[in-house]
């Protein structure tokens, strides 16, 4: 079968690469998945450069990758409530394959007809709703969300506005043809045309009022300048850091505001789904399955055309989320 695989760490450019491998076998309690579509992620590329805890590092060299995806069940792995054929959605470990191996409580069911480059956003959208409710952010409340042309910033977007929370939305600089204020972001800070301290201008668009969230992919300076714009028991949720640089804050400003820095890693990253989260993943798909909320796809690509995926999401994320199929 064709899998992209890579034989040492670096980036995705650089190490993968599309071959012939064994087909997999699935073992007692396994479930064998036919896969029809993945979504190209930013962990991804963490991944193929080792960058993962030692749990999640690249087993080399024939290393599979991609750690979502969704398919049609081959072998349910003795798993009730699933049949072959059935479509499922799921994270795990070297999905960029023509089939795969899974522990069947990874798996969640979608109705057949869901749209499957919507299904392929599966982690972006837990991961959306999730870093919201970690924001603990209230209706009427600022919340400053950074990387906001991001597929996970604009669905957290429009999952915000549709629960009365105020947005300002933080870009490294504004993209033609795509306005956030249509998304629910009540205002949309440029930094690449910043004039003043990006704190000052957080308070100048909020009114004078303090968040009392943010959620941050970046890091560094942007994250220093957001903290200076936090107020009290305000939450600031770490996502991702395009900047390793150092962030600085006062701690005794934060001990008397009583305020909360804290990290966020996806919720399925190390362990599968519970039957208690059945409901809560129900109404994260449906939301994202809303054809009222926008889910920006740049392309539908088959497997063989991956290095254009990947360049595209190197060189242009912005565009839109890319889809290999199978």
């Amino acid at each position: 079968m064709k899998a992209l695989v890579q034989d040492r760490l670096g980036p995705p450019l650089d190490v993968v690469e599309l071959r012939e491998v064994p087909e997999p076998r699935p073992g007692p309690g396994q479930a064998l998945v036919r896969m029809v579509a993945v979504g190209v992620h930013p962990g991804d590329f963490f991944f193929t450069q080792g960058l993962y805890p030692e749990a999640k590092q690249p087993r080399l060299p024939g290393q599979i990758v991609g750690n979502d995806g969704v398919g049609r069940v081959v072998e349910t792995g003795g798993r009730p409530d699933l049949s072959p054929g059935a479509l499922v959605t799921f994270s795990g470990a070297g999905l960029w394959a023509e089939q795969v191996v899974v522990d069947p409580a990874a798996l969640t069911p979608l109705p057949d007809d869901y749209p499957i480059e919507r299904a392929a956003q599966f982690m972006p959208a837990v991961t959306a709703r999730d870093l919201l409710e970690a924001s603990e952010v209230k209706p009427g409340q600022w919340l400053a969300v950074t990387a906001g042309h991001s597929l996970v910033s604009t669905l957290l977007i429009q999952m915000a506005r549709r629960r009365g929370v105020r947005v300002a939305a933080i870009v490294r600089k504004r993209v033609e043809g795509r306005d956030l204020s249509a998304l629910g972001a009540e205002a949309v800070i440029e930094l690449s045309g910043l004039e003043v301290p990006l704190s000052q201008a957080v308070r100048a668009a909020t009114g004078g009022e303090s968040l009392s969230g943010v959620v941050d992919a970046v890091g560094g300076a942007v994250l220093t300048e957001l903290l200076a714009a936090l107020g009290f028991m305000g939450r600031a949720v770490i996502v991702g850091a395009y900047d390793t640089t150092p962030f600085q804050t006062n701690a005794l400003r934060m001990l008397m505001e009583n305020q909360v820095i804290r990290s966020y890693i996806y919720r399925y990253f190390f362990e599968a789904p519970t039957p208690g989260d059945a409901a809560w993943l129900k109404s994260v798909l449906d939301e994202l399955a809303d054809p009222a909320t926008e889910v920006l796809i740049a392309g539908l690509r088959p497997l063989e055309d991956y290095r254009a995926a990947l360049e595209e999401t190197v060189h242009a994320p912005e565009r839109g989320k890319q889809v290999l199929t199978f």
